[in-house]
């Protein structure tokens, strides 16, 4: 019995495990991107706390001597960095005494980072003098264009997606083949030796016990499937016998053990019709015991019996010349 490969348990279980592998590998690779987008936000605030922190004192001194130049100096170091765009060093509702901007930008990617990131974001740190003043001089601004954080992160949520799958898959698969080796196969060689069986004996090919399963649901479902074909032959044996011993009762008289009226007519028939094509001759003799019934009523119905078992006895040993011997009824 061949399986028609369509309908095979490890085509299907292949499909479940990849797509189950597929959608978990999709879920989890969107889990970590999520957080990889939390994690590009603050690296940009990180960034921009770490660059205004590494210029505030020359930013300080510039704006406390309204040194303009000075101011200019720092504002081009700080365009040193891709994602400054805009930088500005001065007091509040004064003019600016540094600042400079550049456009942002143009990457690939603004399209997908630009809604999670936002185009740009300003940042600022307060200017103040050396304690014990510590005397409030201005603000320095910059605003830090996205797009560099966004390419990055595109780039990471790029590798951890595909990763991310391509790992799942392969644990599907790892999966698939770890059951195809403790489960499809050893049900494949149980199907095997179960076609072997004959249906007539069933007990007389066991299954056998598989390597490595002795001991598991597999080594008990042979187990057991073993000890079914052996009642099942033994049931069957059973019924056999009975419906010998049902089709002898109907045919042979249970005292004397000879053919009844029933059988005796199909044999007379037989014989009859042998003789007619052979042109031969045929005889029948009929023996009855007369008053038998006063022999149970003198001596009990036990003798009776065994007379009669004893006069079939004597009659079986001639039977060899006779062509039908039977025991026609008490009547």
């Amino acid at each position: 019995m061949k399986l028609d490969s369509r309908h095979s348990l490890s085509l299907k279980l292949l499909r479940v495990v990849l797509l189950a592998a597929l959608a978990v590998g999709v879920v989890l690779s969107c889990a970590q991107i999520v957080f990889d987008a939390y994690k590009a936000k603050q690296a940009v605030s990180s960034d921009a706390q770490r660059i205004l922190a590494m210029v505030r004192d020359p930013s300080t001194q510039a704006v406390y001597s309204l040194d303009r130049e000075m101011a200019m100096q720092v504002l081009e170091g700080l365009f040193q960095h891709e994602a400054v765009r805009q930088a500005s060093i001065g007091h509040p509702g004064e003019p600016m005494l540094a600042e400079k901007s550049r456009p942002l930008l143009d990457l690939p990617t603004r399209w997908l980072t630009d809604p999670i990131l936002g185009q740009e974001r300003t940042f600022s740190i307060r200017l103040i003098g050396r304690p014990p003043y510590s005397e409030y001089y201005g603000d320095l601004k910059i605003t830090l264009d996205t797009a560099p954080y966004g390419e990055n992160f595109v780039t990471t949520s790029e590798i951890i997606f595909i990763s991310g799958i391509l790992r799942a898959l392969a644990m599907g698969l790892v999966l698939f083949l770890v059951y195809h080796w403790m489960l499809t196969k050893p049900l494949s060689k149980i199907i095997e030796h179960l076609v072997s069986i004959n249906p007539d004996r069933p007990s007389q090919h066991q299954l056998p016990l598989l390597k490595g399963h002795e001991r598991n649901e597999l080594g008990l479902w042979v187990t057991t499937a073993n000890q079914l074909l052996a009642s099942i032959e033994s049931n069957s044996h059973l019924r056999r016998e009975a419906e010998d011993n049902l089709l002898r009762i109907s045919q042979y008289d249970f005292l004397t053990g000879l053919p009844n009226r029933q059988l005796l007519q199909q044999q007379l028939d037989q014989i009859l019709d042998g003789a007619g094509r052979q042109q031969r001759r045929v005889a029948v003799l009929c023996l009855g015991l007369d008053d038998f019934k006063g022999i149970n009523e003198q001596y009990t119905y036990q003798l009776g019996d065994q007379l009669l078992i004893a006069l079939a006895d004597r009659l079986r040993g001639h039977s060899a010349r006779l062509g039908s011997l039977a025991r026609l009824g008490g009547d």
